[in-house]
């Protein structure tokens, strides 16, 4: 066990003092050490309620910020999503189109091949007399 003259100082919440009718025994007197660490513990604690209370609202702004981006992004995007709905639709009427004028044209192909085979058949017939 150390005695109170081997310990430093700064490791009491108090102090010894000894007592001037009988200097062997140690007097436990209160300097002042609890009131100041209390008062430190306070201010700590203040000064820690105040960091939180900071950082939450940074946190609550960062927040409010990413969910604004997220609204803008789901304004674009339904946005883009219209527009390539509308092309898409453009674009199937065009093939619909296009599929229908292939038929035709198979068509005209195809009566256009059998005019010409009439006529081979005719010119074949001519040739003959």
């Amino acid at each position: 066990m150390l005695l109170p003259s081997e310990v430093p100082e700064e490791s009491y919440f108090w102090t010894i003092q000894t007592d001037d009718n009988n200097d062997n025994l140690p007097n436990m007197v209160s300097s002042g050490c609890d009131e100041e660490r209390a008062k430190t513990v306070d201010e700590r604690r203040q000064r820690r309620m105040i960091s939180n209370r900071e950082s939450a609202r940074r946190s609550r702004m960062r927040k409010q910020k990413h969910l604004n981006q997220l609204w803008s992004q789901l304004a674009r995007l339904c946005n883009e999503n219209r527009d390539l709905e509308e092309k898409v639709s453009r674009l199937m009427e065009s093939q619909q189109l296009l599929l229908q004028e292939n038929v035709n044209l198979k068509q005209q192909v195809s009566g256009f091949r059998q005019i010409l085979r009439d006529m081979e058949l005719e010119q074949q017939l001519v040739a003959q007399f």
